[in-house]
């Protein structure tokens, strides 16, 4: 009786999704590939987290409203580990993409605790995103929750900054200095995932860093003319070095809310409003 109960939202929620991608092709045909700034599709990669961050915040749409990308692929699923991410990454990316965004690895540290495997999926990440600039939102467990996830979370969060020796196109959202549970901006029960105030809060976030991240990508995006007068000829050289410090919390506010978002996601894992499943 319960499972009759929750199975037809999960599938009305689905299925409206569905309905929502197949509306994005006719708007975004309309809009080139790549824009004047240089920026094409940014790819936006994430398990339930982000999930909810959409569902409950409107995170695709509000991505799009940036305005630095002419499109916005949003691909969020349940349960979603980094190095599945690496898959997607890898069967995502277009001749436009031209950024992505990673937040992922908290279903890693839920169900790893080898000391190398944050290295590892990080790596197997970074590996298919090649050489395009990476912006990657890291973890933050629950203060009040389990002690050995949260132990987890740091590692892979020492990981993450470590790799961006290694990788100098690798940006890092400092979300677990950001977020402080309060009021309802909060934790869930499972210590994992968020109420819908924190959910929206993260949204607002994610879209900030997400400024900052793109609007450095298109200042370090340089065009250079230099004419030599001896043969009157112009030359154009455009040059892209993507930023690789970490990002700052921004308390701006976006309001802009164009639809030509193509997003791909799975309902949340709780038939309520607010995801409880400690698989994000």
């Amino acid at each position: 009786m319960h499972r009759s109960i929750h199975r037809p939202l999960a599938v009305c929620v689905t299925v409206l999704t569905l309905l929502g991608i197949a509306a994005v092709p006719a708007t975004a045909a309309r809009k080139p590939a790549i824009g004047a700034n240089g920026q094409g599709t940014v790819l936006v990669v994430g398990d339930s987290l982000t999930f909810g961050a959409n569902y409950f915040g409107k995170l695709g749409v509000k991505a799009q409203g940036t305005n630095i990308w002419t499109n916005v692929v949003l691909d969020a699923k349940n349960g979603r580990k980094a190095t599945v991410g690496a898959k997607v990454i890898a069967n995502k990316l277009t001749s436009a993409t031209t950024a992505i965004v990673i937040a992922l690895g908290t279903n890693d540290m839920i169900s790893k605790s080898e000391s190398w495997y944050p290295t590892y999926a990080i790596d197997t990440v970074m590996e298919q995103a090649g050489g395009l600039p990476v912006l990657w939102v890291n973890l933050e467990f629950s203060p009040t929750g389990r002690a050995d996830w949260r132990a987890r979370g740091v590692r892979f969060n020492r990981a993450l900054q470590s790799a961006t020796r290694r990788y100098p196109n690798l940006v890092i959202a400092d979300w677990n200095k950001f977020f402080t549970p309060k009021g309802q901006s909060r934790f869930v029960a499972d210590g994992v995932h968020l109420s819908v105030t924190g959910y929206k809060t993260r949204t607002t976030y994610f879209i900030n860093q997400m400024k900052l991240f793109g609007q450095r990508i298109v200042d370090a995006t340089t065009t250079t003319t230099t004419t030599t007068t001896s043969t009157s000829s112009t030359t154009t050289t455009t040059t892209t070095v993507p930023a690789t410090t970490t990002t700052n919390p921004d308390s701006s506010t976006n309001s802009t809310t164009p639809s030509s978002t193509t997003a791909t996601s799975e309902p949340p894992s709780s038939s309520s409003s607010t995801p409880s499943s400690s698989t994000p």
